[in-house]
């Protein structure tokens, strides 16, 4: 079965790096039209790619197997307002910047906001090389496993993966 992973921040930085490397591979992207129109080199560089980009982030959300997350803490709320009743026990993928950005999005506490998914916060660092590595963490081993297996067949290089000590499952 080919997962479908949503991708809400396609026009930031490491959203578009996520973007583009899981375009290589079969999964199938669903992108918001409004964030699509400033990143259309990914129909470009991967015309084979099943990309498919929708109107309405609910939609999105609820057509999703995956959600990927990478908006400014000012986009957030919003968004998971948008989403919430659609990603019940589904992993959602918050990026973080290991940046000033990243205590932005820590104002918004994502685990009370969505208490029923599976939340899983993920960095990505870029080596002396330029490889692109990333770390995540999370409470939920099962959806750490399975978002360390997909980025490994996207081809980013793993660092670590962390269990958080509470709730361990």
């Amino acid at each position: 079965m080919v997962k479908s992973i949503a991708v809400f921040g396609v026009n930031r930085t490491y959203g578009s790096v996520l973007a583009k490397k899981l375009a290589a591979h079969p999964f199938r992207i669903l992108v918001l039209s409004e964030e699509f129109d400033d990143c259309p080199s990914l129909f470009l560089d991967y015309p084979d790619a099943d990309i498919q980009i929708l109107n309405c982030s609910a939609q999105t959300g609820w057509e999703a197997d995956i959600i990927v997350m990478h908006v400014s803490a000012k986009n957030q709320l919003k968004l998971v307002n948008s989403i919430r009743e659609f990603v019940t026990k589904k992993v959602v993928l918050n990026i973080t910047d290991l940046s000033g950005d990243r205590l932005l999005n820590d104002e918004i506490d994502l685990e009370s906001q969505l208490p029923y998914s599976r939340l899983i916060n993920l960095s990505f660092i870029e080596n002396f090389e330029g490889q692109v590595l990333f770390s995540i963490s999370g409470r939920d081993r099962d959806a750490l496993e399975e978002t360390e297996a997909i980025l490994k067949e996207a081809g980013f290089a793993n660092v670590h993966y962390k269990l958080s000590e509470s709730n361990q499952l």
